[in-house]
Formats: C-alpha cells, structure tokens, sequence
C-alpha cells in the first residue's frame, strides 16, 4: 500500500442513505484503505431539511477540501460500489487535466462519480458551479434536481475536463468489466438490493424524517444556499478529515 495520505475519498450519504447502502460504502473505504488514501463517509445528520438538494454539498465539501491542501479527491455517491478490481487514481490522472467524469446511461455526464485534482481549473470550476445554484437550465441539460444539470452545462467548454471511460462509473450495463458500479436511477437500480434490515430503518428514518420537515419552521426564510453553507460548517466540525492534514498546508 502507496502511503498517499494528499488524497480524499469521500461519499455524503445523509438521511439515513448510509443505512441502505451500507455495502457500497464500505467498499468505497477498502478501496482508500487499499491505496492509502484518507476516507470520509458523511452520514451526518441523519435529517436535513433540503431533500434531493442535499446534492449540492459534495462540491462545497470538495471546494474546502481542495482549497485546504488535498492533492486530488474522488466523490463517489453512495450508491455506487467500488470493484476490488479498481486501480490507483495515478492510472488516470494527467497533468493536462485536472476534471475528470464520465457518461451516464443518459448520455450525459453522470456527477456521481467525480474526480477532481488540485489546481486553479478545477476550483473556478467549483466556483463557478456552486454560484450558478438555483439558475435555470437549458432543456438539454437539465435533469430535474440537484447539482449534476449544472456540471453538464459548466462541462461544455471546459478545458480541464476529461471524460473518464464507463468502467470509472457504470450506471447502465451489468455485464461491463467495471470498476466502479453505480446504482443509480437507471439500469442497475434493480440490481441492488440492501438487507431488508437495513430496508426497514432506512423507510422508517424516511417516514419520520418527511413527518418532521412538515412541522420543522427552523428553515423558513433561509435559502437552499443558505442551509448549505450551514450544513457544510456542520460536516466540516464533524468529519476533521475533510480539511488536508497539517503537514500537507
């Protein structure tokens, strides 16, 4: 094991998503152990009141991450499993680039899976996704929540960015020799099937999770950038290995 510790790995799986994809989890954390690089799964709070646009926070974790001295970082979602097949993130990263996605089975670049190393390409890029939050989208990229619409567009005339291929984020063939599998809203959803265990906690944080952002007022008045901004103080007391080791600074 290659001691990279400039190196995150790390997943946001809130409102109680770490409970029914427990097993994708961790194998996302063998796989950072296998390469030695750091680990955070975020599965706190287990309510937040912003619903699918909980989605947003993986940039703004990943801007401080970046901006607090991690080399390169990989975002994987939840549900996404990584293979004990899949190589080193040296395999794939140049110094030409420093953006890298692949397509999902829409034809259009899935945010699930997102690897990003540490330069000013890839932080204005990170700028300039998280300022356009809550700006409409054209039809063509538009995917009805959350942040992804807004890479696809911010992609489009991005020199930094390089298309990984689909074995990096395989949302749409069980039969492709991938590295990391993704159960998305797509294909490969059926797929995956969480222990009726953890089926059953995860439907009743459900339940009472959307009972309680009825009567929750705390929020009123505040904007999706705001309770953001909030929750990402939050993650950031919570999970220390978010920010760069010291020594790395």
């Amino acid at each position: 094991m290659s001691a990279t510790p400039a190196t995150l790995v790390f997943t946001v799986a809130i409102n109680g998503y770490h409970l029914l994809y427990r097993r994708n989890i961790a194998s996302q954390r063998a796989y950072a152990q296998r390469h030695g690089y750091h680990y955070v799964a975020v599965t706190q709070p287990i309510y937040s009141p912003l619903g699918w646009e909980v989605a947003w926070l993986k940039l703004y974790l990943a801007r401080h991450a970046l901006r607090s001295g991690y080399q390169q970082l990989l975002f994987v979602d939840a549900d996404a499993e990584i293979r004990s097949s899949c190589p080193p993130l040296r395999e794939v990263l140049d110094q030409q680039h420093s953006i890298y996605a692949a397509r999902g089975y829409s034809g259009r670049v899935n945010s699930g899976v997102l690897l990003l190393r540490r330069s000013a390409a890839s932080l204005q890029f990170l700028d300039r996704v998280i300022a356009a939050q809550g700006q409409a989208l054209p039809s063509a990229d538009d995917v009805g929540w959350g942040e992804n619409g807004h890479i696809i567009q911010a992609l489009h005339r991005e020199t930094a960015f390089r298309e990984l291929p689909p074995s990096w984020n395989n949302n749409h063939s069980p039969l492709l020799d991938d590295y990391i599998r993704h159960y998305s809203a797509g294909p490969l959803r059926p797929l995956y099937r969480a222990p009726w265990r953890d089926r059953l906690l995860f439907n009743t944080l459900k339940t009472a999770n959307a009972l309680y952002r009825r009567a929750d007022r705390r929020h009123q008045g505040s904007s999706a950038r705001e309770q953001l901004q909030a929750l990402t103080r939050q993650s950031l007391q919570h999970y220390p290995r978010l920010s760069a080791p010291q020594n790395l600074r």
